[in-house]
């Protein structure tokens, strides 16, 4: 079982790559020569990403995330 401060840094790791998917998805929708499967992969890392975050406050107790699936 994982400590309360492991999940803790996962969590921040978490909100870290999500920024970074988020940013990353909104400069490649710029770019004329990105293919729509880069595109649609981006996204789906970048909301994935939004679970794993969710997630991760739901395991700290964090308030106003009753679950993680809603």
């Amino acid at each position: 079982m994982r400590d309360r401060e492991e999940i803790r840094w996962m969590l921040e790791e978490a909100i870290i790559r999500r920024k970074e998917w988020k940013e990353w998805t909104e400069e490649i929708r710029l770019d004329p020569n990105t293919t729509r499967k880069q595109i649609a992969e981006a996204i789906r890392t970048y909301n994935a990403m939004n679970g794993v975050v969710k997630s991760l406050q739901w395991v700290l107790e964090f308030p106003g995330i009753e679950h993680p699936l809603n």
